[in-house]
């Protein structure tokens, strides 16, 4: 037998052993299965927009999947974790005891609570004294707190928006929001439009919702800042949540995952919130 077809005999049987082992021959790396499907949101409104601008970045990646981000306030968003008809539940307040029971609470930020004004309001600086009086209806005039001689226009949120409950608690100690001329915004845009259009008109939005027509003022003499609150200077913080329960889908956890990566927390920073990664 010549040399070649000995070297071609010996080169196949060494394949039909490799092969009766089990052992592969080398291959093309194989591509990662896509996934796909639908998964739902409900919740704060503050939560909404962070939350679909996240949501932007991950379909870059994800696009067989639909994303359904609806709002209704972060009392909807838990109720909807329970009820099992949501996959995601928004917050932007801490859940409070009888809330948590089967919930599991995926923090993605930190908001800022920003006390605004009409940007061309004299006023710059409240106390934390001052500002609870005001919503109270103990002050009821700017001129009481250095500014011009006009009725404060008091604006809060309803009652199932979580900023509403985090101001509640952080500025009134939970007490009931009064005054002669007091006004309610359903969403926080509905708040920053109305503070836009109203001179005399005091309000609450996270940091990311300042916008042009309005100012943040500084409360105790504290500036609402990113460095501010990371050293615990600032005091008006509430946490973001996603909210998932027993009845999630599994792939909504992609979908968190996603939120709480090197990318999903830049999406943070780039509009306006505190990053917890």
């Amino acid at each position: 037998m010549g040399r070649k077809l000995w070297t071609t005999v010996l080169t196949f049987f060494c394949l039909l052993i490799l092969s009766g082992c089990g052992t592969a021959l080398p291959s093309s790396t194989p591509t990662s299965t896509p996934i796909a499907g639908s998964i739902t949101f409900a919740g704060s409104t503050t939560v909404q927009p962070l939350a679909a601008k996240i949501g932007q970045a991950f379909n870059a990646h994800h696009p067989e999947v639909t994303l359904d981000i609806a709002a209704g306030g972060s009392t909807v968003g838990i109720a909807a974790i329970h009820d099992g008809t949501v996959d995601i539940g928004m917050a932007s307040r801490e859940l409070k005891p009888e809330e948590a029971a089967g919930i599991t609470v995926h923090q993605i930020a930190v908001d800022v609570l920003a006390v605004v004004v009409n940007a061309a309001n004299p006023v710059e600086n409240l106390t934390s004294a001052q500002l609870q009086d005001i919503y109270l209806g103990r002050i009821t005039n700017w001129q009481e707190v250095g500014g011009s001689d006009a009725p404060i226009v008091v604006v809060i949120r309803e009652t199932s928006s979580g900023t509403r409950g985090a101001f509640d608690e952080i500025v009134l100690d939970k007490a009931e929001p009064t005054s002669p001329n007091l006004q309610i915004a359903i969403t926080a845009g509905d708040m920053a439009a109305l503070v836009v259009k109203e001179p005399h008109a005091i309000g609450y939005v996270g940091f990311g919702h300042i916008e042009t027509g309005m100012k943040a003022l500084s409360i105790d003499g504290i500036n609402p800042t990113e460095e501010n609150v990371r050293n615990d200077r600032y005091r008006l913080t509430r946490p973001l949540l996603l909210l998932t329960g027993p009845l999630t889908q599994p792939i909504a956890q992609t979908y968190i995952d996603f939120a709480l990566s090197s990318e999903g927390q830049s999406i943070v920073v780039e509009h306006g919130w505190v990053p917890i990664q």
